[in-house]
């Protein structure tokens, strides 16, 4: 019996240091709150690294967009790029619409970024309108 209990929790124990390992390529990058701003939007944003077993190691970028201006403005849409701080290279791209934004109104946003567990990102934001 004690043999038995022995190789389980060993099993348990070499599971625990594998996950350790794998999962110690994601985490946060980038500083809290970034911001970008076009014209009259503004939109901060944070970038936060995740791994689940059906996406892998993946970026998760959410924040909220902002009209400073007096006028409602249209077609409003964030561009976030995954860039390799390394290489420089953008890994992943998303766009992610918001709509048209009347004077003072704000809207949230939330997007996925795929990257690899083993490289350090950087997230830069870009309106466009």
């Amino acid at each position: 019996m004690k043999k038995g209990i022995a190789m389980k929790e060993t099993a348990v124990v070499l599971v625990l240091i594998i996950l350790a390992v794998f999962l110690a390529g994601c985490s946060t990058t980038g500083p809290a709150g970034q911001e970008t701003a076009r014209d009259t939007i503004q939109a901060r944003y944070e970038y936060q690294e995740n791994w689940s077993f059906g996406l892998g190691c993946y970026g998760k970028v959410s924040g909220y967009a902002y009209n400073a201006g007096p006028a409602p403005v249209d077609n409003v849409a964030v561009i976030f790029n995954l860039v390799d701080t390394r290489t420089g290279t953008i890994r992943d791209s998303r766009s992610v619409f918001i709509g048209t934004m009347g004077a003072g109104q704000s809207g949230t946003f939330e997007s996925v970024l795929d990257g690899e567990c083993t490289q350090q990102y950087r997230v830069d934001g870009t309106i466009v309108k």
